[in-house]
């Protein structure tokens, strides 16, 4: 579960009591928030094998404004590197989910969620804490100092500068598409809000 906050970048942070009723079990949850949104972090304590053992951090962002507010979040969350980052502490093995990827997606306008006024909407972030070494066994490894009961220092930081996708950049997966006609997309938000809690690693 997610304990004993550390605080945030933001304006503030306090903890959220957010327990699951039925269904996969959440961890309680932790939040922070700027002027326009409140951001809340939770970890399933649910895994789905896919090759390795994957978790899933259910990130919740809240448009406190009274008007619409738009994110640049992509929708394939393992090309969202220094947009929407996990950053997990441990003794030894820090890490940080998603790893960069400079190329292999097509951004659209589909990855600039609108959310409406008051609107909380959740996304999915998953990571793992056993997987495969290079050049090594087939069977995923877990990372040291994730040793089941270990409490880590978990920050969630979302982030965007953007402003404008006018397009006609040049890039491996072909050129770039403008985005909203290419002027200033409508009601996008900017600036960085982080969530950091701390983590009981599960078995």
């Amino acid at each position: 579960m997610l304990l004993g906050l550390l605080g945030s970048c933001a304006a503030s942070a306090s903890p959220v009591a957010d327990h699951a009723g039925s269904g996969a079990a959440v961890t309680p949850t932790a939040s922070a928030r700027d002027a326009r949104l409140e951001l809340t972090l939770a970890i399933d304590d649910a895994v789905v094998l896919d090759r390795v053992p994957m978790r899933t951090a259910r990130l919740t962002v809240h448009n406190l404004d009274t008007v619409p507010l738009r994110l640049y979040l992509p929708v394939a969350d393992a090309f969202r590197w220094s947009i929407s980052t996990l950053e997990f502490g441990a003794a030894g093995d820090s890490f940080v989910v998603p790893e960069p990827r400079p190329h292999g997606y097509v951004v659209t306008e589909r990855d600039f969620p609108l959310l409406a006024p008051g609107e909380r909407r959740t996304f999915t972030q998953t990571f793992t804490i056993d997987p495969l070494v290079p050049g090594g066994s087939a069977t995923p490894q877990r990372r040291p100092g994730f040793a089941p009961g270990t409490v880590v220092p978990v920050r969630w930081t979302l982030a965007n500068h953007i402003t404008r996708w006018p397009g006609g950049a040049q890039t491996l997966d072909g050129v770039t598409a403008p985005l909203f006609g290419g002027g200033d997309i409508p009601a996008i938000w900017t600036g960085e809000v982080s969530v950091e809690a701390r983590w009981t690693v599960p078995a």
